[in-house]
């Protein structure tokens, strides 16, 4: 089975291998700089890994020197549960639930102060067989979003958490964002 359009979210490298471990399970997203605003444009998504990024308000510790020709896809995600945050402090109590720092999440909130940030839980999934695929000019630049040509099979993807654990963790977030809109 493949994913439709071959939607892929374009996501730091480390987040991706932090929910790949099942070490976090959100996604904190404003879109990129050239995303007029961020929505969820597939409910079901591959995770492209970045590793670059030249914006204004932000740095991203995956960076090298210069991008890379090739990136491999190893996972895919689905969202489980959303929610927008307006609120720095509460975004900062989310700090423990992901591996960007503080001085990253308040990056990511400074950008496009007048829109919420979104925060995503989704189910992380392993590729049985990662893909590496050629970074064309279509993949380029700061946007969330991108619709890859290659064909990604996930048929034996395994989750990254049980559906238990997965089930535990939402609720503890949902109960730190109990106010914030879903």
């Amino acid at each position: 089975m493949k994913l439709p359009n071959h939607t892929s979210l374009k996501e730091w490298s480390s987040v991706i291998e932090a929910l790949g471990r099942g070490e976090q399970i959100l996604l904190i997203r404003k879109g990129g700089i050239a995303d007029p605003t961020f929505g969820v444009e597939a409910e079901r998504f591959y995770l492209f890994p970045t590793y670059f990024h030249t914006g204004p308000d932000g740095a991203n510790p995956d960076s090298p020197d210069a991008p890379p020709d090739t990136v491999t896809i190893t996972h895919w995600a689905e969202v489980v549960k959303t929610w927008r945050v307006r609120d720095l402090e509460l975004l900062y109590a989310l700090a423990p639930f992901t591996v960007m720092d503080r001085e990253n999440l308040g990056i990511r909130y400074r950008f496009r102060e007048d829109q919420a940030l979104h925060i995503l839980a989704v189910r992380a999934w392993r590729l049985p067989n990662p893909v590496t695929i050629a970074v064309t000019p279509e993949y380029s630049g700061c946007r969330s979003w991108v619709s890859i040509d290659d064909e990604l099979d996930i048929d034996g993807s395994v989750p990254a958490l049980g559906e238990a654990e997965l089930q535990r963790r939402i609720a503890e977030v949902d109960q730190l964002l109990g106010c914030a809109v879903g």
